[in-house]
C-alpha cells in the first residue's frame, strides 16, 4: 500500500473503499446467515405449536383424503386405483 502511495497520492482511496466494502458483504453474508438460522427455527418452533395444538398439517389432511377414497370405493365396491 506505502508502496503505490509513492507512486499515485490518491491511492489510499481505492484501499480504503476495498476495506468499506470488503466489511460491508461480509457483514451482510453474517446478517444473512442470523437471520436464515432464526427463520428456521421459528418454522420448526411453529411447526411444533401446531402439532401440540392438534392442527393437522397438508400431509396428514392428504393421507386422510386417499384414506375416504380407498372406504368411498370399497363401499361401492369399485376396485382400488
Amino acid at each position: 500500500m506505502y508502496e503505490t502511495m509513492a507512486v499515485y497520492s490518491f491511492s489510499w482511496a481505492y484501499y480504503l473503499s476495498f476495506i468499506f466494502l470488503t466489511t460491508f458483504a461480509f457483514l451482510n453474508m453474517v446478517i444473512g446467515i442470523v437471520v436464515n438460522v432464526m427463520e428456521a427455527e421459528h418454522a420448526d418452533e411453529r411447526k411444533e405449536q401446531d402439532m401440540a395444538d392438534g392442527v393437522p398439517t397438508i400431509e396428514d389432511l392428504h393421507k386422510e383424503i386417499l384414506e375416504l377414497k380407498t372406504l368411498i370405493r370399497e363401499q361401492q365396491g369399485q376396485p382400488k386405483n
